[in-house]
């Protein structure tokens, strides 16, 4: 049964728990995705910023005399610093910017030699109707962006922008970034080669050890372009999704356990119930036969007059007499208890001293007991307080105690009574010396019907199971408590706890 419960929730937990990573996964390649199109939009973006410089500086080398159209895009853009124009001769020109030191047309004509194989790809491009961009180092670290024009004469020149790179990205770059990312997002743009932040979305926050998506400027092959989560990595949402996927299937699969392993104990304590039951009415049927076979017979020997001698005749009415009490007792028993755990018992308390109600079970019994070969320790506690009780059902308790100890007894026929005080409680304890009970069945003792089985006890010693269960139900009606200490072979001791009257009630 636990397997046929258990195997369809292990099945559904594996097959959640592959569907939470296929899903982890669609939603990281998603992610994914959606990083490298920002990636290409802030490329896309920082390609439309240089050609529209390009188109406006075309504009201006075409109509030259239109000085204002120059000033109002440098004007418009802080980042540029100087621009120089070489025709196709080599011959070079400031357009915009700092007087030329003696060295810089030298270096700029260094530069188109360095670079001549791609600038010859750009004229190839502007030929065909597409205007293209690189970014070049520049002198002392600088950026120089370099493209195509067309002058009034329709001969190719090139434009050298000679632009702050940090600015750039400030004026120019940074308020684009900043509406992509928005609440959601962090995007750096990091120098590769120093690894220092040149503008972030988070400022004052340090970058993490590994972005989401890391992507490269078109422009700017060295600066690299850094996108992730705001306080976390997509593999880290992920892998706590997991996580709390994993806890939660496991909370299903403990629950699970639980109630199973709970059914599995309440399914196994009915089925033991269940035996010992059968057991208690198979031990009270030959119990009740026993007592009804021999009173039968006798009766009907006498009936028959048989018996000729008046000793034999009263000898018979004795035994009918034993096994009606016997018979009798049995039955009371079972009434006893069946009222006891009905709760319908009614206890008559009173102002009650446990060594006046001991001392009288065993006047009473002191004859059967040394009828039976037993030794009667009994240990009275001096000063012993009151406690409030019904006289007779302590008195029954004591004599179910004693007379399980009579019946499991063996060799050593010995019985220890004691009295005495621990805390709050007077107790009242009987030990025996019989063969012990183990430890894993004494909690099970005090259980309706329960009989210790070990051995041949149960074939040797007959009995119905409810003894301990009459005790304890008897205890427990006087807000008391019973201890059991016992260990193979070293006997058992019983002991009932009652509390005292408190001196503030008298």
């Amino acid at each position: 049964m636990t397997v046929l419960l258990l195997f369809p929730v292990v099945i559904a937990t594996i097959y959640e728990y592959v569907k939470i990573n296929e899903n982890e996964e669609l939603i990281s390649t998603v992610y994914k995705e959606q990083l490298e199109t920002i990636v290409s939009s802030i490329n896309s973006y920082t390609l439309d910023i240089s050609d529209t410089w390009g188109t406006r500086l075309e504009l201006w080398l075409r109509y030259p005399s239109d000085s204002a159209r120059l000033k109002k895009m440098v004007a418009e853009n802080q980042s540029i610093k100087d621009i120089y124009l070489a025709d196709e001769n080599k011959n070079f020109s400031l357009v915009y910017g700092r007087r030329p030191h003696p060295n810089l047309f030298p270096a700029l004509d260094s530069i188109l030699n360095k670079y001549s194989g791609e600038i010859e790809q750009l004229k190839n491009y502007y030929r065909n109707g597409y205007r293209k961009l690189i970014s070049v180092p520049g002198i002392d670290k600088e950026t120089l962006l370099l493209f195509i024009a067309e002058d009034p004469d329709q001969k190719l020149n090139i434009f050298f922008v000679n632009i702050d790179l940090l600015s750039f990205f400030q004026n120019q770059v940074s308020p684009r970034i900043q509406s992509i990312a928005q609440e959601h997002f962090r995007i750096d743009l990091l120098d590769r080669t120093t690894g220092n932040v040149l503008i972030s979305t988070e400022q004052g926050v340090p970058p993490p050890d590994q972005f989401d998506q890391e992507g490269s400027m078109w422009f700017f092959p060295n600066i690299k372009i850094g996108i992730g989560l705001k306080n976390q990595t997509i593999a880290g949402l992920a892998n706590r999704r997991i996580r709390e996927g994993l806890r939660l299937m496991a909370l299903v699969l403990l629950v699970m356990f639980v109630g199973i392993w709970f059914l599995f104990v309440s399914v196994k304590r009915e089925i033991e119930l269940a035996r010992i039951k059968s057991e208690f009415i198979s031990n009270v049927s030959h119990e009740i036969r026993t007592p009804l076979a021999l009173i039968s017979m006798y009766i009907e020997t006498l009936e028959m007059g048989r018996i000729k001698t008046i000793e034999k005749v009263n000898e018979y009415y004795q035994i009918i007499s034993k096994e009606t009490q016997r018979l009798t007792g049995m039955v009371n028993k079972i009434l006893n208890f069946s009222r006891l755990e009905s709760g319908r018992q009614k206890f008559d308390f009173d102002t009650c001293n446990l060594n006046i109600i001991t001392q009288k079970v065993l006047d009473t019994y002191q004859f059967h007991l040394k009828n039976k070969g037993f030794e009667v320790n009994y240990n009275p506690a001096s000063n012993l307080k009151a406690i409030r009780c019904d006289k007779e059902a302590i008195a029954d308790a004591l004599i179910n105690l004693i007379d399980n100890a009579v019946k499991y007894s063996r060799e050593k026929k010995k019985i220890e009574i004691t009295t005495g005080i621990r805390k709050n409680d007077s107790f009242v304890e009987v030990k025996d010396h019989g063969p012990g009970i183990p430890k894993k069945k004494q909690r099970l003792v005090f259980d309706k019907f329960y009989r210790v089985t070990t051995g041949d006890l149960a074939h040797e010693v007959k009995g119905t199971g409810l003894g301990l269960a009459i005790v304890n139900e008897i205890v427990k009606a006087h807000k008391g408590k019973v201890t059991l200490t016992s260990k193979p072979g070293e006997g058992c001791s019983f002991r009932l706890y009652f509390p005292m009257i408190s001196a503030d009630k008298g």
